[in-house]
């Protein structure tokens, strides 16, 4: 009895977020962590009420950790072993916590985890191939013999393959797929990047079946870099690129937005072929650009002229539970596009603006590795709060978009007579303060499309390997007017100069870099507002003029209602405050000072949310 009541009052320490009553998702946190531990590594489970718990009812996405943390879990309201077979007929139905209404067959915690994972589980959607990610799954996966059905993969084909080279390989483990004589406990499930535009119609075309009552619709994202081997395997850069061995970098991929929206025309704009001559790439200009939409790397993205570097992918799934339409976005590992090489973030992001603005999305899962106190240099792939919310500002500025009347001239207008080539932008490493976050409004469909009749024509964008660009229908594309910079203001005045996009080497006092935050991990760091000044690229064209330092302009609270689940964050081990209480503090109040709306909850394991 002293047994039970403790393992009921270690029970009560699961937290429960969201409103059961009225929920289409119910995720489970298996891991919530980034390591370096490996008892509580990625890993969440996702089903939707309305399926109730049946056979092939849930789905795991990522799967760091899997059958030990839903056995440490049932160890609160059953024993972990038992020594005796239940008897016929034997049948327990939990009436609360994480698994409350399922009915196990077994006595032990253990016998009743490998449950789950045989009959309930359906599907794993692994983001990308890092041990963190999927180490569980493959330790996991010998428990599936005598089982009734083969466990299905799903992701990108790049992070397939690299399973199938890496994992299930017959040398770091057993190939225990059905492809390559394997024995056939789990399958590969290869999907579209930016959905099938040949399955579902409406609200749900592009989306795929993953289990009894969810489909998903997946996008790839970078991950970081990494150096480049000779003969580089497809899952370092097929999924969004579709490079070869002599690729020109930087080179860019039709994404799935249809360009009736013209995403194209923006970037073919101000991407002008001449400017990345065949062979050889030349130096970016590490002078202010926008991060991401104009498809220009920014300038913590150098690339040596021998390509001595790649991007490393991952990827978010949308998730859709098809009675109530409502989504989930769940990222894998991110960086932020204002220092990636491959920037990609603000593809996810105007696919979930339309979603936020019509109420379908309702939650975010995204990665925050470390506080504030990181550098740059050291977040290796990752976010930080300082970048999640520079990223959150950009969607904020999409939904406005998305919501603005598409029919109303006047709201589709450019501020100030202002077109495309009318921005002053600020240099990255001011791209995420708070006081250069999202100031100014979107170009419009009339821009853009006045833009794309001088441009995509002629234009030379690669395709993917992973199939032919999808154009959607408008009701479930990205919106018709891609949002702009993450950062940057545009002057009210009519006498602001343009600025150039010409590359050329900087001067030696060209910006002035801000001094990195030496705060050690643990600690909250406030950053001031930075401000802008007059530049000049040497020999260049290059110029940002303002007459004052511009203050931060609060926006309206356009992602009210949407939680942000903090995941990924990385255990110091050390004494003082714990990562995530740093991480959540600095999060909101950034997020206050910017005006999202938002809310942030720090995931933890065991942790049952509603949504």
């Amino acid at each position: 009895m002293r047994e039970h009541h403790g393992r009921h009052e270690a029970y009560e320490e699961l937290r429960v977020l969201g409103d059961k009553q009225h929920a289409s998702f119910q995720v489970i946190v298996l891991g919530s962590s980034g390591g370096p531990r490996e008892d509580n590594v990625t890993g969440l489970l996702v089903r939707t009420p309305q399926s109730e718990w049946r056979k092939s009812s849930v789905i795991a996405v990522d799967a760091g950790a899997h059958l030990a943390s839903i056995s440490r879990i049932l160890q609160r309201d059953m024993p972990p072993t038992s020594d005796k077979l239940p008897p016929a007929g034997y049948a327990k139905r939990l009436d609360h916590g994480p698994f409350a209404g399922v009915t196990f067959p077994h006595i032990s915690a253990k016998a009743n985890a490998l449950y789950i994972f045989r009959e309930l589980l359906h599907a794993f959607l692994i983001t990308h191939p890092h041990l963190d990610h999927l180490s569980a799954m493959a330790i996991n996966t010998p428990a599936l013999e005598y089982g009734r059905e083969a466990k299905a993969i799903v992701a990108l084909p790049s992070t397939i393959e690299a399973i199938k080279t890496h994992i299930f390989n017959d040398s770091l483990w057993p190939n225990l797929s059905d492809e390559g004589h394997g024995v056939g406990f789990v399958t590969y499930r290869r999907l579209i990047e930016g959905g099938n535009p040949r399955l579902g119609s409406g609200e749900s075309r592009g989306y795929v079946n993953v289990c009894d009552g969810l489909a998903t619709k997946c996008w790839a994202v970078s991950h970081g870099k990494c150096h480049r081997r000779a003969h580089s395997i497809s899952h370092q850069h097929s999924d969004s690129f579709g490079w070869n061995q002599d690729y020109s970098f930087p080179s860019r991929r039709l994404s799935r937005i249809s360009d009736d929206y013209g995403y194209f025309a923006a970037i073919s704009q101000h991407q002008p072929s001449s400017a990345y001559p065949q062979g050889q790439m030349q130096m970016m200009n590490p002078g202010p650009v926008t991060p991401g939409v104009l498809g220009v790397a920014p300038a913590s993205a150098h690339i040596d002229p021998n390509h001595n570097f790649e991007p490393v992918n991952s990827s978010a799934f949308f998730i859709r539970n098809d009675t109530t339409g409502h989504e989930l976005l769940i990222f894998g590992d991110i960086e932020p596009d204002s220092v990636s090489m491959s920037p990609r973030n603000h593809i996810i992001w105007d696919d979930a603006a339309g979603k936020i603005a019509t109420g379908h999305l309702k939650a975010i899962f995204i990665e925050c590795s470390y506080d504030d106190s990181v550098r740059d240099a050291d977040l290796y792939g990752h976010l930080c709060p300082r970048h999640l919310i520079a990223e959150l500002t950009f969607l904020a500025n999409c939904v406005i978009s998305k919501r603005r009347p598409a029919s109303s001239g006047q709201a589709n207008a450019s501020p100030a007579g202002h077109n495309l080539d009318d921005h002053v932008f600020v240099r990255p490493q001011e791209a995420s303060s708070p006081a250069h976050m999202s100031m100014r409004q979107p170009p419009t469909p009339a821009d853009l499309k006045r833009k794309r009749k001088r441009t995509v024509n002629g234009g030379d964008l690669q395709t993917t390997h992973e199939g032919v660009a999808a154009s959607l229908d408008p009701s479930n594309s990205p919106s018709q007017s891609l949002s702009g910079s993450y950062v940057g203001n545009r002057s009210i005045s009519a006498s602001r100069r343009k600025t150039s996009r010409e590359v050329g080497e900087p001067s030696s006092s060209s910006f002035e870099t801000p001094a990195v935050p030496s705060t050690p991990r643990g600690k909250l760091v406030q950053f001031q507002p930075l401000s802008m000044h007059s530049a000049s690229v040497q020999g260049q064209a290059l110029s940002i003029t303002t007459t004052a330092p511009t203050p931060a302009l609060r926006l309206d609270n356009p992602l009210a209602g949407i939680t942000i689940h903090l995941i990924h964050i990385k255990d110091t081990l050390l004494d003082g405050p714990s990562p995530g209480d740093v991480i959540s503090a600095e999060c909101k109040a950034l997020g206050e000072e910017a005006g999202l709306g938002c809310e942030f909850n720090v995931t933890e394991c065991g942790m049952s949310i509603w949504i």
